[in-house]
C-alpha cells in the first residue's frame, strides 16, 4: 500500500521490492546491496550481524500446519515432510513448536526442509514433494480450496510476532533520517491498508496473485488486531520470539532483547503521524 499510495515518492526515494529468500535477503542488507529488508533476521543477529529490527508488522502469527488430505492430525506427520522457508525463520520455529506440542521431533521424527519463498513451498506441496507446510492467511486461503487443510494453528502453540523491517546497524547510526523516512512511508501503508478496505484487498490480490475473496479474508483477518497501526512489538512478545529463536538456532548465550531491536524510531514516527489519516 505505502508503493501505490506515493508514500515512499514523497519522502523521495523510489522503492523496488525484490522477492528472495530469507537467507538470501540478509546477505544482501549486510552487504549493502539492499536498503532493508522484511525477512527474518533474530537468529543472523544473534549470531552477530551488526543488524537491527526496527519495525513489526503483525502481533500474532499468522501461519498454519496446512496438510495433505491423507494428514487427518499432526502426528500423522510422523515419518514426513515439511515445508519451511529456512532454519531459523519464523516459519520453522512455528513449524518446531506445533510439532513438539504433539511429541514429534524436528530431523528425528519429521524432516524439515527449507523451501524458501511460499510459493514453491505451497507449490511442493501440490506436487506431493512434502505432506505439509506452513502457510500464512493468504496461503492457507489458496490452498484449502485445492483439498489440502490445516492441522494445527500456531497461535495454539507460541508467542511471537510475524514481519518486520530489519537495517544495518550502521545505517541506524549514520543515517537515522533515511530510516525515519523509510519507517514513515511505511507505517502510512499500514494505516491506508487498515482504513481503506477495498483499495486494500484490489492492492493485495493484484500484488499477490490471490483471488479478492481470499484478499478480503485476509484483510478482515489482519484488521481484527493481527497487523499493528503502530508498527512496534511488545516486550513479552520479544522476549518469547528472541528465545524460540535462540532454541530453534542451537544459540547457548543468553541474548538480550536491545541486541536485536531498536523501536526509538518507529516512536518518534509515530509521534509525528498522531493524526494523521489516509485519503
Amino acid at each position: 500500500m505505502a508503493q501505490k499510495k506515493g508514500y515512499f515518492r514523497a519522502e523521495g526515494y523510489d522503492v523496488e521490492l525484490i522477492p528472495m529468500t530469507g537467507g538470501l535477503a540478509v546477505k544482501t542488507l549486510m552487504a549493502g546491496e539492499v536498503n532493508l529488508t522484511s525477512a527474518g533476521t533474530l537468529v543472523a543477529s544473534m549470531q552477530g550481524a551488526k543488524l537491527r529490527m526496527v519495525m513489526g508488522f503483525l502481533r500474532h502469527l499468522p501461519y498454519d500446519l496446512v496438510a495433505a488430505p491423507e494428514i487427518k492430525r499432526v502426528e500423522d506427520l510422523r515419518g514426513k515432510k515439511v515445508a519451511v522457508a529456512d532454519r531459523g525463520s519464523v516459519t520453522f520455529m512455528v513449524a518446531r513448536a506445533i510439532l513438539h506440542g504433539h511429541g514429534l521431533e524436528v530431523d528425528k521424527d519429521v524432516t524439515m526442509l527449507a523451501m524458501g519463498r511460499p510459493d514453491v513451498r505451497y507449490q511442493a506441496l501440490l506436487m506431493g514433494t512434502v505432506q505439509a507446510v506452513i502457510a500464512n492467511v493468504d496461503g492457507t486461503g489458496l490452498l484449502e480450496p485445492k483439498g489440502f487443510h490445516s492441522v494445527a494453528s500456531a497461535g495454539n502453540y507460541t508467542k511471537g510476532f510475524a514481519g518486520s523491517l530489519t537495517v544495518t546497524q550502521d545505517l541506524l547510526e549514520k543515517r537515522p533520517d533515511e530510516v525515519m523516512k523509510y519507517l514513515r512511508a511505511t507505517l502510512k501503508g499500514t494505516r491506508a491498508y487498515l482504513t481503506l478496505r477495498e483499495e486494500a484487498i484490489r492492492v493485495t490480490s493484484q500484488w499477490t496473485k490471490i483471488t479478492p475473496v481470499v484478499a478480503a479474508k485476509v484483510h478482515d483477518y489482519l484488521s481484527a488486531g493481527a497487523l499493528a497501526p503502530d508498527g512496534l512489538v511488545d516486550r513479552e512478545t520479544m522476549e518469547t520470539a528472541t528465545n524460540e529463536a535462540r532454541e530453534g538456532g542451537g544459540i547457548k548465550r543468553n541474548v538480550k532483547p536491545e541486541e536485536i531491536y531498536d523501536f526509538r524510531l518507529m516512536q518518534k514516527v509515530n509521534d509525528e503521524l498522531q493524526g494523521w489519516r489516509p485519503q
